[in-house]
């Protein structure tokens, strides 16, 4: 999925690099929609002097989105019933889980979920909990700190379960929100807005959030679905999220985060990986999902390797 922002050059980059193996016709491009950005006072924005600003309407705009550009048609011919869903730039993504795969259609599921017991009380992600006896998620930013750090009798978090933007969606579901019409809630984000000023006429590039975008968010269609299971996963194995530029969740913490799963799939399969004095790896290696999908995946390949400290290793 793309936005009108950045559909062009998105579809220039798969060209570029032949689709990256997955060839022309296997690959779908579809556009969300926008919604019009406004002023902390409400008005409405200018990105041009004739063009109101506008920006992606969020994740949840892919369920309409991905309807009304015909992919979902495309899907029902082609025999596609259940959706792997993620939109976090999330390097681990574990794509084709059998046992969550197999779980969602058991139960005859419409949209189901992974989550992770959070770090912390105030972790970035999600909050699962039930209103009105349906799975919902409750975004980081609209729980309250108090009701974040509220605890069981146990001591236990009770918003313990944290959503990591990993779905199952069955086709069916899709097609049946919008053959009768439905509409997510909205969220509001408040953003640096760049805009054009109408006393003036001069475009305006704001060094602090000065306006509003609304947004729709995927998980807010979970409620809707008639069943909906949420599995646990392990986080080493599958999290980790670019957020940011440095620090937690940067590209930095998710290439190590790669290197030590795929270190710890190898020692599984009795390869030898260089270690430092403090025991972290002291070297930098990629598998590929073409090479293995899990630790039982190298261990079923035998490898045979010798890998010496600072080299970098790529198994495709």
């Amino acid at each position: 999925m793309t936005s009108p922002l950045n559909h062009e050059p998105t579809q220039k980059i798969f060209k570029d690099n032949d689709f990256f193996g997955l060839g022309e016709k296997g690959v779908y491009f579809f556009q969300q929609g926008t919604e019009v950005n406004y002023s902390m006072e409400g008005q409405i924005l200018l990105a041009e002097k004739d063009v109101v600003a506008e920006s992606p309407d969020g994740h949840g705009g892919s369920l309409k989105a991905i309807y009304k550009s015909g992919a979902v048609a495309d899907m029902q011919k082609l025999g596609i019933e259940y959706i792997s869903y993620y939109q976090v730039d999330n390097p681990l993504i574990n794509i084709f889980d059998p046992l969550f795969i197999g779980l969602h259609a058991i139960d005859e599921a419409e949209m189901s979920s992974k989550y992770l017991t959070k770090c912390g009380p105030l972790e970035k992600v999600g909050n699962f909990c039930l209103a009105d006896g349906k799975v919902t998620v409750i975004e980081y930013s609209d729980l309250p700190d108090e009701l974040a750090n509220r605890k069981n009798p146990d001591g236990s978090l009770v918003f313990a379960l944290g959503s990591i933007a990993i779905h199952i969606i069955s086709r069916t579901f899709i097609e049946r929100l919008n053959a009768k019409g439905f509409a997510l809630p909205y969220h509001r984000a408040v953003k640096k807005i760049p805009y054009v000023d109408i006393q003036t006429g001069q475009r305006i590039e704001p060094q602090k959030p000065n306006g509003v975008k609304l947004e729709t968010f995927v998980f807010d269609a979970l409620p809707l679905a008639s069943e909906s299971i949420i599995l646990e996963t392990i986080r080493s194995e599958e999290f980790a999220p670019v957020k940011n530029a440095e620090g937690a969740d940067s590209p930095a913490v998710t290439k190590r985060m790669m290197t030590e799963r795929s270190a710890k799939w190898l020692e599984a399969a009795g390869v030898t990986i260089p270690k430092k004095a403090d025991g972290s790896i002291d070297c930098v290696i990629e598998i590929a999902p073409s090479y293995a999908l899990s630790a039982e995946d190298v261990v079923a390949k035998k490898p045979n390797l010798k890998i010496a400290s600072g080299q970098k290793v790529y198994l495709d």
